[in-house]
């Protein structure tokens, strides 16, 4: 399939740019709707989503830039967005950092405005990881298994479509979230939820490519998935143990 939908002179609309502006659109508007639920004002949720959506695409992209140095011969070529990609745990660092002024500035919890926030990581990796399908990347090692896939530019082996594998991962937490939204406990504990099961899932998938191992058997993004699974966990159980039901 053609990554490009149309292309205008030098200008190209292309499938990426579409499914990432759908997760953008899509995640601020269900944001929208369980900020209040968690004790966040609509006219703070407001003020937040945008420059949160700003924050976490330029971490996204710095984080691509850090991890990729060495794609980009000179620091302008950053810019060019139609070089290199973007860093889900860019994203998720420079977003929380974010959060954290937010929080204060605004005066509310923290992790409340994390869990209407965080509904975005799940919808990006249903909505981007179409865009990444189609684009042939970020699949995964050789396989046999039937529902193998060839991607251009892979060789003739049939791959593990490590997209598709994230979308059905993504569309399951999202169900699970939707219940621990319901009976949320403590603060938190929503974001928690999507933050954890992503981030087994990335440690999962990551181990099916392995040119992308960059210390022993472990890729870039297995890293900080493990620590954002520990400190996920400790938040967790910390948070349950608190909470009234537990009393």
């Amino acid at each position: 399939m053609n990554p490009i939908i149309i292309q205008l002179g030098p200008i190209a609309i292309r499938w990426y740019g579409v499914m990432l502006a759908i997760t953008i659109g899509l995640g601020i508007y269900v944001g929208g709707r369980y900020a209040p639920k968690f004790g966040i004002p609509a006219s703070i949720y407001d003020a937040v989503a945008v420059p949160f959506t700003i924050a976490a695409l330029v971490g996204a992209r710095l984080g691509f830039v850090i991890s990729h140095y060495s794609l980009f011969g000179n620091p302008l070529e950053v810019f060019r967005i139609d070089r290199g990609g973007l860093a889900s745990h860019g994203a998720i660092a420079a977003g929380l950092m974010y959060l954290v002024w937010a929080a204060r500035r605004h005066r509310v919890s923290l992790w409340s405005l994390a869990d209407a926030i965080g509904w975005a990581i799940p919808i990006g990796n249903v909505f981007v990881r179409i865009g990444n399908f189609i684009n042939a990347e970020l699949y995964g090692n050789p396989t046999t298994l039937p529902w193998g896939v060839r991607f251009p530019g892979a060789g003739d082996a049939p791959r593990h479509p490590l997209q598709v594998y994230e979308m059905v991962l993504a569309a399951a937490i999202i169900v699970v979230a939707r219940r621990v939204a319901a009976h949320r406990r403590f603060d938190g504990q929503v974001f928690w939820t999507i933050m954890v099961l992503t981030s087994i899932g990335r440690v999962i998938f990551d181990a099916l490519r392995s040119d992308m191992r960059a210390f022993g058997v472990f890729t870039l993004g297995q890293i900080p998935a493990v620590l954002l699974i520990v400190w996920g966990a400790v938040a967790l159980f910390s948070g349950a143990a608190r909470s009234p039901a537990a009393r």
